[in-house]
């Protein structure tokens, strides 16, 4: 691995190993309580990092434009946890079916507290991995129907001011959000991206009176 590459993992590896300089968990995307896990349920998403030409990307999909629930919406990998899985073990399989990159446990550099998102009566737990640049795990194959398109957003895309944006979705929401070329990322992956770019300290300054206003046909639920 580079040294870009080897840097990178190692400060996404500290994000498990130690506190936050910023609170994790905001007043819409609370720390889930023990009563947030015993009515709501269990998700996971992988947020999943790897070295691309002297970058670093994160994978992101683009969920399918005729679900029901969030059509077109920018996403981690995830999804519900069955009753015998962990959230890791959960996180490496919505991976693997809903963008083809197959991943193990080594993959894997911790988890985050689980947060509650109450508009959707979910309880998610983002698990840190890092890909490498093996070409095995990389290869997307064949992903299910509720993924229209997946991406691997490079860091210097998500820290360019200009692609910075604070989204808005009626009275329901407003929060940090990232612009690309076919919409928005936004709601808890905008969030959670915005909070590692800071960690890290990855990011840049940006204007957060800029404003996106999503459209009142976006359903309200957050991912």
């Amino acid at each position: 691995m580079t040294e870009v590459a080897i840097s990178a993992r190692k400060q996404l590896g500290g994000l498990i190993e130690g506190a936050g300089r910023r609170r994790w968990g905001w007043d819409g995307l609370p720390l889930a309580t023990p009563q947030h896990h015993r009515a709501m349920r269990a998700s996971a998403v992988m947020v999943l990092a790897r070295p691309i030409a002297g970058d670093v990307a994160f994978l992101l999909l683009r969920r399918s434009l005729t679900l029901r629930h969030h059509p077109g919406e920018f996403a981690f990998p995830g999804g519900g946890i069955d009753p015998e899985e962990t959230p890791v073990t959960a996180a490496i399989r919505e991976c693997r079916e809903e963008t083809g990159v197959v991943l193990d446990q080594g993959h894997v550099l911790g988890t985050l507290p689980a947060l509650a998102l109450e508009a959707s009566a979910n309880v998610v737990t983002p698990v840190l991995a890092w890909a490498g640049d093996a070409r095995s795990h990389l290869a997307q194959h064949r992903h299910d129907h509720e993924t229209h398109s997946t991406h691997w957003v490079p860091r210097s895309h998500l820290v360019d001011p200009e692609n910075r944006t604070t989204v808005t979705y009626g009275d329901y929401w407003a929060g940090p959000g990232f612009l690309l070329d076919s919409g928005h990322i936004w709601g808890f992956t905008g969030s959670v991206l915005d909070w590692l770019l800071d960690e890290l300290e990855w990011s840049s300054p940006w204007d957060a009176s800029r404003r996106h206003e999503i459209a009142e046909g976006v359903p309200r639920e957050l991912r």
